[in-house]
């Protein structure tokens, strides 16, 4: 994989957990959603996580990097 592949699919993922995480800001403080609400889309998110793992062996650092990620948010 080039530099600029790399670097184009590290700015798409920034870009997707940052919209992410304004919507359920935003979610919040509109009242839609609840504390205990964000913290069950992230263990969700664990759990796609953990099952999507098993079918990508080789990328085992990148599920790690992405499960400390969420658990950080779930602290």
């Amino acid at each position: 994989m080039s530099v600029a592949s790399s670097h184009g699919i590290a700015a798409a993922n920034l870009v997707s957990t940052a919209t992410m995480a304004g919507l359920l800001r935003c979610l919040v403080q509109k009242g839609v959603l609840q504390a205990a609400d964000i913290r069950e889309i992230y263990e969700i998110a664990l759990l796609i996580l953990e099952q999507q793992q098993g079918a990508v062996p080789d990328a085992e650092a990148t599920f790690k990097a992405a499960r400390s990620a969420i658990e950080r948010n779930l602290a």
